[in-house]
């Protein structure tokens, strides 16, 4: 239905959104454009507000992304940025000992990596996908976002880098339809794998999302709204136990958190008014947010100033 004058359309905004989550074609379609105050969110309850440190570092130099490792609980994977090459690494939460380091071979390149995310497919396959979305000048016309089925049965010992030939990969190469941006925020719908991509250095974050698949020929992220946020560095959505599957995306000094049901599409989800996760704003150069399988959730920074990072996480109450 079309709006038959100036003042329904301006009452159409979050129904067209709305509509635009699942359905490929609506019409019309109006992107989203919402306003808080980030500095005086509610704080959200059920987790302590002062993290447990790993009880060693990290020794990674640029961290940029993370997932939970689903068959290791108190791991998770990790990502360098630009520079680091094709290398996935199984980081230890409690130690901060790395695992595994897995050399991505075959069709892997490295420009820009910045964040993970993952998605558990209808046959029970889960896949993690690596955003090489990282733009800093926004000059880039193309970019990039791998998936791989989880690496299993791999060596944690950790002393050598060990080569990774996936079974299969997925590769989206994508524009975004209002020009280039730099992006280090990526996360799945878990309903229906779709990638949503956040900006980061627009004054008002904004957000993206890529079909499910990969398409012939490339795909155009597509732009729904924009956040009162600024230089956000990661994002996650898990399905956590009780049975809430909620939202973060992280700056480098608030973890932004909307709550949401599993079957809520993203773009619905984001228009609400967030809370914020407790954070001691600890960290030299946040740039990872990730839960775990448990519901509790970990940080990771870069190394900075010549020190390696630890883990920070989080407990539930």
């Amino acid at each position: 239905m079309r709006p038959t004058n100036l003042v329904l359309w301006t009452l159409l905004p979050a129904v067209a959104a709305a509509q635009s989550c699942r359905d490929s074609s609506p019409e019309p379609f109006v992107p989203f454009s919402i306003n808080y105050d980030v500095t005086n969110l509610a704080l959200q309850p059920g987790f302590d507000t002062i993290p447990q440190l790993s009880n060693g570092f990290v020794a990674l130099d640029e961290a940029s992304g993370a997932v939970y490792c689903e068959w290791a609980p108190h791991a998770v994977w990790v990502i360098e940025d630009g520079g680091a090459g094709p290398l996935l690494y199984l980081v230890d939460v409690r130690n901060g000992r790395v695992m595994s380091r897995l050399q991505l071979v075959t069709g892997w390149t490295n420009e820009d990596w910045e964040d993970l995310a993952h998605w558990t497919d209808a046959s029970g396959q889960r896949w993690l996908y690596f955003g090489d979305i990282g733009d800093n000048d926004a000059v880039h016309p193309t970019r990039r976002v791998y998936a791989l089925p989880e690496p299993v049965g791999i060596d944690t010992a950790g002393s050598a880098i060990q080569n990774h030939e996936p079974s299969v990969m997925k590769e989206w190469t994508y524009i975004y339809e209002d020009g280039p941006r730099d992006a280090e925020s990526m996360f799945a719908d878990p309903l229906d794998g779709r990638v949503y991509l956040v900006s980061k250095r627009d004054v008002r974050n904004r957000i993206y999302v890529l079909p499910s698949e990969p398409s012939l020929g490339g795909d155009t992220a597509q732009y729904l709204g924009d956040l009162p946020l600024f230089m956000t560095t990661a994002a996650d959505r898990q399905q956590l136990p009780g049975g809430r599957s909620p939202i973060v995306i992280r700056s480098y000094g608030r973890l932004y958190f909307w709550d949401a049901a599993p079957h809520e599409a993203a773009c619905d989800v984001l228009q609400r008014v967030p809370t914020q996760l407790p954070y001691t704003d600890q960290e030299a150069q946040g740039e990872i947010f990730a839960w775990l399988k448990d519901g509790t959730y970990v940080l990771l920074s870069e190394k900075a100033g010549g020190v390696s990072p630890q883990v920070h996480h989080y407990m539930r109450k």
